[in-house]
């Protein structure tokens, strides 16, 4: 065999080699793409639960507060999770607002007084995803704080 029909072998070879090679690096890359895609539909949710948190944090303040205006009448904030108040003295307004901040939050609350403490449970649902779908058993979860007045 001479040099010419080596060198004609060898790059009908080396054609098929670089058509694989390329095969394989989009392969790979695609599959890393996806990994990435994947990483950041968790980051989604788990910023999203977050700032839920942070809300059910910003609203038991919010009420805590007012309680510790209003001490005197602190046993007046008593309220269960689906009772309300009604508006005619501060204890009340304050609740009242308090009731329409979770609404607006798309959570509930109650505030329970043991003696000198204040139990503050904030149920709310966090954004649903496809695996919560399939399983309604799935229940809100809960924010309790408590803290002496």
């Amino acid at each position: 065999m001479n040099n010419r029909a080596r060198n004609s072998i060898g790059r009908r070879s080396a054609r098929g080699v670089t058509l694989v090679e390329i095969l394989v690096t989009v392969l790979v890359m695609s599959v890393g793409l996806l990994g990435i895609a994947a990483l950041q539909a968790v980051s989604l949710r788990d910023t999203n639960s977050s700032v839920v948190r942070s809300q059910a944090t910003a609203l038991a303040d919010y009420i805590i507060d007012r309680m510790r205006a209003n001490r005197p009448n602190r046993a007046a904030y008593e309220v269960s999770e689906g009772g309300t108040k009604p508006p005619s003295d501060v204890a009340g307004r304050d609740v009242t607002d308090w009731k329409a901040l979770l609404k607006a939050s798309n959570a509930t609350g109650s505030i329970a007084m043991e003696d000198k403490v204040v139990v503050i449970t904030i149920a709310f649902k966090e954004r649903q995803t496809a695996r919560d779908a399939a399983n309604p058993g799935v229940a809100n979860l809960s924010f309790v704080t408590r803290t002496e007045i």
